[in-house]
């Protein structure tokens, strides 16, 4: 399946960056990374999910700041930085297994 970027703004806090992730992710694809980049003229989160067969939908993920506790019966997919209200934070994804 083919990949996509979506822009996810750095001034949101996590809970919202959650939602976000989401919504894409209801529309049948599953986030792979997130980097920090210039676009636009300003520092922010540039998404990159895989779309998945028409109908599919992964399990639920759950972004969380490094340090804090993993959710129970989750697996983690993904770690790196991302711009969290404007402040570079180091998150953990965990996916429902």
């Amino acid at each position: 399946m083919s990949r996509y970027i979506v822009e996810i703004e750095g001034k949101h806090p996590l809970d919202q960056i959650n939602l976000q992730i989401a919504r894409e992710e209801a529309a049948a694809s599953k986030l792979v990374q997130s980097t920090i980049a210039v676009y636009n003229g300003r520092d922010t989160n540039l998404v990159e999910l895989e779309e998945l067969p028409s109908g599919t939908r992964p399990k639920t993920l759950t972004l969380v700041t490094r340090g804090s506790a993993q959710p129970t019966g989750t697996s983690e997919v993904w770690s790196g930085p991302m711009l969290v209200q404007n402040k570079r934070q180091d998150i953990i994804a965990y996916r429902e297994m």
